[in-house]
């Protein structure tokens, strides 16, 4: 996986330092840019280019918190990491209170920007399969018919697949949700709804699977060990036969 980094620095000075450290591609990150004014880095534009901003405060008069709250301002919702000249014990709380990822004084070494790299991978990782994972439910529930018989397990099966991210699950997990015999569990969900649940949810897996392959952020390995598949070939035969594509196709 990559992930971009786009660098927020007043003066630009020295910014090809950054550029130049190898423990950002280590640790799958790659600087994407810099951008010396606020508007520019929470423009839509920018906003889509990056995953993580990274703010170098030089300026001894002007407090990296203050550059926060103008973020929570713009509603940005990306990961920031602070980068600053000056020591200072209540900006850096000020800044980890409003949701820094972390705070770093100059000198920074490499372990130090490492430490807080393998944090931001796991952070934005997370953030990125959240809101894939909830627009495929999104997308799975939205093409079931709903009635009066069945609005009300409609509204189950949205809230037990919401409850079901992060991990495979089989029709008798569904089954013992809804209080009911995998048997009879079956029966009913493909008479209410014209399809089984083993497709159903096949179809959101898969649906999930594309929209992770379109962020561009992971590999068909990557996305396949995610959704728990033994291996990513089985995974590609999976995912052919739903869509009639073969995964890497979305990652161009």
């Amino acid at each position: 996986m990559v992930f971009k980094i786009l660098i927020l620095d007043k003066t630009m000075i020295d910014i090809h330092r950054y550029v130049s450290m190898s423990v950002f591609s280590e640790y799958g990150f790659e600087i994407v840019g810099g951008v010396s004014n606020l508007t520019d880095a929470i423009s839509p534009a920018a906003k889509n280019k990056f995953d993580l901003l990274m703010i170098v405060n030089r300026e001894k008069d002007m407090s990296a918190s203050e550059t926060l709250r103008a973020l929570q301002r713009k509603k940005n919702d990306k990961p920031v990491l602070i980068i600053s000249y000056h020591e200072s014990s209540r900006d850096m709380r000020d800044c980890f209170l409003l949701g820094a990822l972390d705070y770093l004084v100059e000198p920074v070494s490499d372990e130090d920007i490492a430490s807080c790299l393998k944090r931001a991978s796991k952070t934005i990782s997370t953030n990125i399969m959240d809101k894939t994972y909830s627009l495929a439910v999104d997308n799975a529930v939205s093409k079931l018919h709903i009635n009066n018989e069945n609005s009300a397990m409609y509204d189950k099966l949205l809230e037990f697949l919401m409850r079901s991210k992060g991990k495979a699950v089989t029709v008798e997990e569904a089954a013992d949700f809804f209080g009911f015999n995998p048997d009879y569990f079956r029966r009913m969900f493909k008479k209410r709804f014209g399809i089984s649940f083993t497709d159903h949810y096949k179809q959101l897996m898969m649906d999930y699977s594309r929209l992770l392959l379109l962020t561009g952020h992971y590999k068909v390995s990557e996305v396949s060990e995610m959704l728990g598949f033994s291996s990513a070939d089985y995974f590609t035969r999976v995912f052919k036969k739903i869509t009639g594509q073969v995964p890497s196709d979305f990652r161009r």
